[in-house]
């Protein structure tokens, strides 16, 4: 029989299939338990004892976690499910990653470290923070869009809402939210978590709250065990990265470059420590393309700046990095088949600017 060591990475060890940590699996499980749903088969299904489930440092493949949130929706009739498993919170059933980030000085601070330990509790999202016109933004995105799961999103957003009123304060609100699957059938459910305007089918799920709720001091924080955790994680982060979509790390370095509209593929490449034709060849062999990566995150800002109708169309051209307004308009009537202005029309959320 397998000893637990070797059950748990039997299940995150697959090549290409993002791992996440157990304790994103064990909440899950906590609460179907705690409502008397029976667990028996998709263990049996998954050949897991409920100690290899329990382990502290378990790590499994993405899709356990996924089959595992369908097992939930199935049992309970209930495809909002996720909503209530992400307001469960409780300290003892917190992952060491949410014990560090909770011993931070400030919630920016907290925010801050997580989009840099986010593999840590699942590889397959790609976590980032931006401060923009007053307002903090985090946003969540799938790096392989076919694994998109919905109620997993549910349960990440309402449990990244709840851990902030509990931890930091309950002063603490969002002023939107947004999902990237479609509006479901039981809104309703969501509007009972979430005291904010809420936003279906965007191109990335987020949550969004002031700009200066970042700078209130966590009332619990101990800087000496905030210090200890950190080490701890430090070399299971370094595995992760290692093993982490070359694509997904493009992306991240194109995002950063937009605005300059300068995508020199050796620059990249040397960020990388790989030569160009290695990062062409490795970005081949994901399925992807250095040209496809720039295009996608293109696209997705320039629907994002659209929805938002904050900026002028030349201005959203400008910070995609684009020359002239019309290649902006070429380009984005090429991805959607309408052109900025008509797009605008239809989604944005208000009268927008020319």
């Amino acid at each position: 029989m397998a000893d637990k060591g070797s059950s748990q990475n039997r299940h995150s060890s697959k090549r290409g299939v993002p791992s996440v940590a157990a304790a994103s699996i064990q909440s899950v499980c906590a609460y179907l338990e705690s409502q008397n749903y029976s667990l028996d088969e998709w263990r049996e299904r998954h050949s897991l004892s409920r100690d290899d489930i329990m382990a502290p440092d378990g790590r499994f493949q993405l899709t356990v976690l996924h089959d595992v949130l369908d097992h939930a929706v199935a049992v309970t009739k209930n495809p909002s499910v996720g909503l209530l498993i992400g307001a469960v919170i409780s300290t003892s059933s917190m992952g060491v990653i949410g014990h560090i980030l909770f011993n931070n000085r400030t919630l920016g601070e907290a925010l801050t470290q997580y989009v840099r330990l986010a593999a840590l509790v699942n590889e397959g999202l790609a976590v980032e923070l931006e401060v923009d016109d007053g307002e903090a933004i985090v946003s969540f995105d799938y790096i392989q869009p076919e694994l998109y799961h919905a109620v997993n999103i549910d349960r990440m957003l309402v449990q990244t809402v709840a851990r902030a009123k509990k931890y930091v304060s309950e002063q603490v609100y969002m002023t939107r939210v947004g999902f990237h699957h479609p509006e479901p059938e039981s809104r309703a459910a969501y509007v009972d978590y979430f005291d904010c305007p809420l936003n279906f089918s965007e191109p990335r799920s987020y949550i969004a709250f002031e700009e200066k709720f970042l700078d209130f001091e966590l009332p619990q924080r101990n800087p000496y065990l905030h210090q200890a955790l950190s080490r701890q994680v430090e070399s299971l982060l370094s595995r992760l990265r290692q093993r982490r979509s070359l694509s997904a790390r493009v992306r991240h370095l194109v995002n950063g470059r937009l605005s300059q509209g300068e995508f020199d593929a050796e620059a990249i490449a040397s960020e990388l420590c790989v030569s160009r034709h290695t990062l062409y060849r490795r970005l081949k062999a994901e399925g992807n393309s250095f040209h496809d990566i720039i295009e996608s995150a293109r696209r997705d800002k320039a629907v994002a700046y659209l929805r938002k109708n904050k900026y002028a169309l030349s201005e959203i051209a400008f910070l995609l990095g684009f020359s002239e307004l019309s290649a902006f308009s070429r380009a984005f009537k090429r991805w959607t088949g309408q052109s900025p202005a008509s797009y605008r029309r239809s989604n944005g959320s208000g009268a927008g600017r020319a």
